[in-house]
């Protein structure tokens, strides 16, 4: 979409606030993606920290936003933050990305009074979006815009290897792997392959690396395609997620997914057809049998994915941000 017809100077651009730490990670590349398809509309704007001004230096260092026709906050707490400084300047002028829900955001009602003030939410996945809703959150106000493939990912010319178990993530404690080395022990004629960063303790802990069936490989864009090209099934052992990314990108290709119950698993998975849902946490029985599952499933998967692209996305937000003009700037 193109609103240049709504410019009238810098005011009138939609301000896409981000966290610098996360400038090279999913959130940074969120705001990346949408601004270079609305450049003349929106401008990128990094501040320091996820919060926005709660950490005590922060009272002493401000990081004031300068004046723009609209907002756009990748992570519910700057919008807080900022909403708390000056609400009048961001009552219902601003778009907040809603990834999952986490403790420092306070209770459901607490974040449903506050998000209220938003002009919109951008859900990534539904589960959250009906929970805030119960919570008090104007129904309104919501948008399910799930997540996106990156255009650069792309299936590969490479045969694809049955009975092989692909894992894609940062290593973090919220990834529910305790359960995964048995998995792998019970599976001895499947092949595990980790696509990711940070994982050297826990393989060097569970001695997963001296398993002829186990391979580990640091995550980059070439990685990602080759061996999302090679894997028959996708892992997600996730005990939070709004996502997970890599989800949709492994199903893109016509990956199998073996997900938990969390972020938009339930969105893109149809239990027996492209993928199977399992509990979250799930036993090791469970993974077991799921994974197994999954090489009797056939389904085209990459179609279902096919509308999760970025410029779905960034409708999503220079339509929320028309209609931001169009209620104040008409």
């Amino acid at each position: 979409m193109d609103f240049a017809r709504h410019i009238r100077g810098r005011k009138q651009k939609l301000l896409l606030v981000g966290v610098w730490v996360n400038r090279n990670w999913i959130l940074g590349n969120w705001l990346k993606e949408v601004n270079s398809r609305n450049p003349a509309t929106s401008k990128i704007y990094w501040v320091l920290s996820i919060f926005g001004g709660k950490h005590f230096w922060e009272r002493f260092i401000q990081f004031p936003l300068p004046n723009y026709g609209g907002y756009f906050f990748s992570y519910p707490s700057i919008f807080e933050s900022y909403l708390n400084r000056n609400p009048e300047k961001y009552i219902n002028r601003s778009i907040v990305n809603y990834t999952h829900n986490t403790e420092d955001l306070g209770s459901l009602a607490h974040q449903a009074k506050v998000l209220n003030q938003s002009y919109s939410v951008h859900f990534n996945c539904s589960a959250d979006s009906q929970a805030l809703i119960e919570a008090g959150l104007n129904p309104n106000l919501v948008r399910i815009v799930l997540g996106a493939v990156d255009d650069d990912c792309k299936k590969l010319d490479l045969p694809r290897e049955s009975k092989t178990v692909l894992l894609a993530s940062k290593y973090s404690d919220r990834k529910g792997l305790h359960v995964l080395p048995d998995v792998i022990r019970a599976l001895p004629d499947w092949k595990f392959i980790i696509l990711g960063r940070g994982w050297e303790n826990f393989l060097e802990e569970n001695s997963l690396l001296s398993l002829d069936s186990v391979e580990y490989h640091f995550f980059n864009k070439k990685n990602r395609n080759i061996l999302m090209s090679r894997a028959s099934c996708f892992l997600s052992l996730s005990t939070l997620e709004g996502g997970p990314i890599p989800l949709i990108e492994a199903m893109s290709m016509g990956v199998i997914a073996v997900a938990t119950n969390t972020g938009f698993a339930k969105d893109v998975i149809l239990d027996g057809i492209n993928g199977v849902i399992i509990s979250n946490p799930p036993t090791i029985d469970e993974v077991v049998t799921a994974i197994r599952r999954s090489s009797t499933l056939t389904s085209e998967v990459s179609k279902l994915i096919s509308s999760l692209t970025w410029d779905r996305i960034a409708d999503f937000v220079v339509a929320d941000f028309e209609g931001i003009l169009e209620k104040y700037d008409s």
